[in-house]
């Protein structure tokens, strides 16, 4: 019965989000994509937050996600190994447009941001401890881990943490 209530609440939320899209032409995305098949791997490139890069994604393209963030991304982590939340798995996300696919990766992968700029430097321990155990569970649910420059030409996630995401992998 309480699933069945929650179920009932998301998708009562999902229409209220909808409505505010259509009604008030309001710039946000909804959970209503079915769950994704890859994770792709990115490093922010730089030292910004969780906070920063959320409201630099704010200035960029505006798109709201259902838990009241603007970042791109679905997952961020910092140097400190805190993981940040920023869009539900199964909601369209702005990390990963390909020309010849613009929307596909967006819609069809889990994006997890790193902070820092690992062609420069080494991802903290803290913060590969916290990587591999998102990348456990998502590997338990069948899901292919890729990285930014495994499907776009790009330096992302940068030299160090390609080398860890290749050794994961093996």
């Amino acid at each position: 019965m309480n699933a069945i209530i929650k179920k009932i609440l998301l998708q009562f939320k999902i229409i209220q989000l909808q409505l505010q899209i259509l009604i008030l032409r309001k710039k946000l995305t909804v959970p209503n994509l079915p769950d994704p098949e890859y994770v792709v791997v990115h490093h922010e490139a730089g030292t910004a937050n969780f906070w920063q890069v959320n409201e630099y994604h704010r200035t960029l393209w505006g798109f709201k996600s259902s838990l009241g963030y603007y970042i791109g991304y679905h997952k961020f982590i910092d140097y400190e190994g805190r993981l940040y939340i920023g869009r539900v798995d199964n909601e369209e996300a702005a990390h990963c447009a390909v020309a010849d696919k613009p929307h596909f990766w967006n819609t069809h992968s889990v994006g997890i941001c790193l902070q820092g700029n690992f062609e420069n430097e080494q991802p903290t321990e803290a913060q590969l401890i916290t990587l591999k155990s998102e990348l456990d569970a998502y590997k338990t649910q069948g899901r292919i881990i890729k990285t930014h420059q495994e499907i776009k030409a790009t330096l992302c996630p940068g030299k160090n943490l390609q080398k860890w995401v290749n050794e994961y992998r093996v």
